[in-house]
């Protein structure tokens, strides 16, 4: 999140818990999203997204998709 804001993306949102982070981001008519999450061994899986704002509503139920996909299994 610090890396962003100092790229100058405006964080809009912002949600961290011990097991999990999410942001998202406005920068030049791009949205950014990122999720990441703990999982075994001090190891953590994320991904990033970026997308013109103006496809924000057809973006939104995959972002959604993405988070409830990335889970910590197998471990």
């Amino acid at each position: 999140m610090v890396e962003d804001e100092k790229e100058g993306w405006k964080l809009t949102y912002r949600r961290v818990t011990p097991r999990w982070a999410s942001y998202s981001g406005i920068k030049n008519e791009q949205i950014r999203y990122v999720r990441a999450i703990a999982v075994c061994n001090d190891r953590a899986a994320l991904f990033v997204i970026n997308y013109s704002s103006d496809e924000k509503i057809p973006y939104d139920p995959i972002v959604v998709r993405m988070v409830q996909s990335l889970k910590a299994e197998g471990c």
